[in-house]
């Protein structure tokens, strides 16, 4: 890490005119297919698209129409690279003809979490630890936990859980554990405090996310493929979804395994070296980061004023201003997340993104940035906003249908039903190209259950899709409204694991949805009953809102889904060791969790001498002013006479923050009687430690 940071190189020639003739290709295919869409729909409507009515229609349709062809052509070039491939991988690039293996350099494995389930998060970062290690390659790596969790319950059981992932695998030479004390910029932020701290040490790092895990061959290669292009700043993996229990999650599973490959190699083909990345299960060259990366704070008021929330999309963006490339590699396996377990976890995900996203409408005029990430960040708006367009479309469309027709005129039902199914070839082709794909591997098709079961899963998922995303729209337009009106939302921790949502719940979230969804109804009967029939399938969305997202949320349906053979994946039919560890490791953590007597994680801290020196372990001394620490001294005297339960989570918190007051509550607990402690100390830690 001491020799200078390099000049990025230009991409070369012969790269740089793929780029054109490919995002040419792709503009001409968006745009000529969207204006004959235009002209053939101002046809169908009865004013000929000349009234102020219509000419809104038009442009709704013009710019989701234009988004549909967008997806179609991604799919399209995905289809293509994966049958003919692609000469532009980025892991093949500059790849030695002779076979010899790339040699590797140090590398940060850094995992940011917030008040995750400590277990759940070092099964995976233990999973992924073993998997480097029987690489043979350990040597160049190491691995960082950066904490910001909040609750001292969750940040003792974090210390707790890093020994002992440190005592299993002989790790407390490489893996390191470091809780902040100041939340400053969430993620971000604390991404960017390791990199002041430890960065210099790493020629990159391989970001995780909380519910990540990855195979060491995986990582390796990213690492090699970093040393092979060294005006690369950024090398994105396909993350897959596994080991999902409710029928929600088990849906979402099968799509993200069948369809993204074929989306992500499409997105690979046009993007090439002037891509975007996601945040985690990714690999970046540290010193341009550092040098390039930093993130601003956006000045004024109002919604897109603040922290900058979604920071991925804007650090690929800056990145690349710098002159180093960012690529999606499609075609690595060994790349795990998990998804909501339900479609309410969901929506609560994109609240969070929505807001971020937005924001990026002012990251866009900064100067200095390529064409294409400006196209990029516009199309992160675009994710969002165009729920909003496609309600107002047809909501607009709801308004022409209440219309009388003018005098001679009328609707050319033909036209309309040839342009509604072209809008259903762009919708669902995709995924029958995903499908003839496995199904033309027999190979393949086994691993998702057999052709049978594959074929199934996938009516079903198209199914279920298709009446969730009217429920999307109406919460995705509800979202971007909210921002637009300066309604901020708070980023806690994600809800990971599974759940059955109650009834009541459901009702209570989803019963406005299927009220509009009535109302709606009428109103379009009463319209016309043609128009009602044309938007019938949206409106079975919102009917079947309630019921729809319960039943899914279900675990037993899952797993009755799993046990006929629907919504199989490779990772279940076949799953790699990195996943069986995982599996296997999760539960034997759950056989022995401690028992509710055991005490509370701060109690533990404080009675038990080996956590409680754990602790101090990680806790600087620092020089309280007198106030302070006459403060703290208080607390614990208010925690010796009352107990701890008399201790709020603030103030458990100050005192877990500071080294002498908890030796000094350590001190005090064991040298009293233990007749006169409050019950809340007498627990088992007082007698024996874990």
């Amino acid at each position: 890490m001491g020799t200078p940071l390099p000049e990025p190189e230009l991409p070369p020639g012969d790269l740089r005119r793929a780029a054109f003739l490919r995002r040419s290709f792709l503009a001409a295919g968006v745009v000529l297919p969207t204006l004959a869409g235009i002209a053939l729909l101002a046809d169908t409507l009865p004013h000929g698209g000349r009234d102020a009515l219509e000419i809104l229609i038009l442009f709704l349709f013009a710019v989701l129409f234009a988004w549909l062809w967008i997806g179609f052509w991604t799919a399209s070039f995905g289809l293509y690279a994966l049958l003919a491939g692609d000469r532009f991988r980025i892991t093949r690039l500059n790849a030695p003809p002779d076979g010899h293996d790339t040699p590797l350099t140090s590398t940060a494995v850094i995992m940011p979490i917030c008040n995750e389930d400590a277990d759940e998060v070092f099964a995976r970062l233990r999973a992924t630890y073993l998997s480097v290690r029987d690489t043979g390659q350990l040597e160049h790596f190491d691995f960082y936990i950066l904490s910001d969790s909040y609750s001292p319950e969750k940040w003792v059981e974090e210390e707790l859980a890093w020994a002992r992932l440190c005592r299993e695998v002989d790790g407390f030479e490489r893996i390191h554990y470091r809780r902040r004390r100041y939340r400053v910029k969430k993620k971000s932020g604390n991404v960017v405090d390791f990199l002041r701290r430890w960065g210099d040490r790493h020629e990159y790092m391989i970001v995780l996310d909380a519910d990540s895990v990855m195979a060491g061959s995986t990582l390796v290669t990213l690492v090699q493929a970093m040393q092979r292009n060294p005006r690369v700043g950024i090398i994105q993996t396909l993350p897959y979804t596994a080991g999902m229990g409710s029928l929600y999650a088990r849906m979402q599973q099968f799509a993200n395994r069948l369809y993204a490959p074929m989306f992500a190699a499409g997105l690979a083909f046009w993007w090439l070296g002037d891509g975007q990345y996601w945040g985690h299960n990714v690999i970046i060259r540290t010193r341009p980061f550092m040098t390039f990366c930093g993130l601003p704070k956006l000045g004024g008021k109002g919604p897109f004023a603040g922290e900058i929330l979604s920071h991925d999309f804007v650090e690929a963006a800056l990145i690349h201003r710098g002159g180093w490339q960012v690529w999606v590699a499609p075609d690595l396996d060994g790349s795990w997340e998990a998804v909501p377990p339900t479609l309410t976890d969901d929506l609560k995900r994109d609240r969070r993104w929505c807001q971020g996203n937005l924001q990026h409408a002012r990251i866009m005029k900064a100067p200095g940035l390529h064409g294409m990430q400006r196209f990029l960040l516009f199309n992160g708006i675009m994710a969002y906003v165009n729920a909003l367009l496609w309600g107002l479309l047809l909501a607009a469309t709801t308004l022409a249908a209440l219309r009388p027709l003018p005098e001679g005129a009328m609707t050319d039902l033909d036209q309309a039903l040839r342009l509604f199914m072209v809008t259903l070839v762009l919708l669902f082709v995709p995924k029958l190209m995903s499908l003839g794909l496995a199904l033309g591997d027999g190979e393949r098709a086994r691993l998702f259950g057999g052709r049978l079961r594959l074929s199934v899963s996938v009516l079903l998922e198209t199914l279920l899709s298709a009446l969730m995303a009217p429920v999307r729209m109406v919460f995705h337009s509800r979202f971007v409204i909210q921002t637009l009106m300066n309604r901020k939302v708070a980023w806690g921790t994600q809800q990971r694991g599974e759940r059955d949502m109650r009834w009541s719940e459901a009702a209570r979230d989803y019963g406005g949805v299927t009220a509009l969804g009535v109302v709606w109804a009428v109103v379009a009967w009463w319209a016309d009953p043609v128009f009602f029939a044309w938007l019938s399938p949206v409106l079975a969305g919102l009917w079947l809102a309630i019921p729809m997202v319960a039943l899914t949320s279900r675990g037993r349906l899952g797993q009755a889904a799993r046990e006929a053979g629907i919504f199989l994946t490779p990772d279940e039919t076949r799953p790699g060791p990195e996943l069986l560890d995982l599996w296997s490791i999760q539960r034997h953590y759950a056989s022995i969790a401690p028992a509710p007597e055991a005490g509370d994680a701060f109690v533990r801290a404080a009675v038990d001498p080996n956590i409680n020196a754990l602790h101090l372990g990680f806790t600087r001394r620092r020089h309280a002013p007198a106030a302070t620490a006459a403060h703290r001294a208080a607390l614990v005297s208010k925690a010796l006479q009352n107990g701890p339960e008399s201790l709020s989570s603030a103030e458990r918190g100050e005192l877990l923050n500071d080294f002498d007051s908890m030796q000094a509550l350590h001190e005090k607990v064991w040298a009293l009687d233990e007749a006169r402690l409050p019950p809340g100390w007498r627990v088992p830690p007082l007698h024996h430690s874990d």
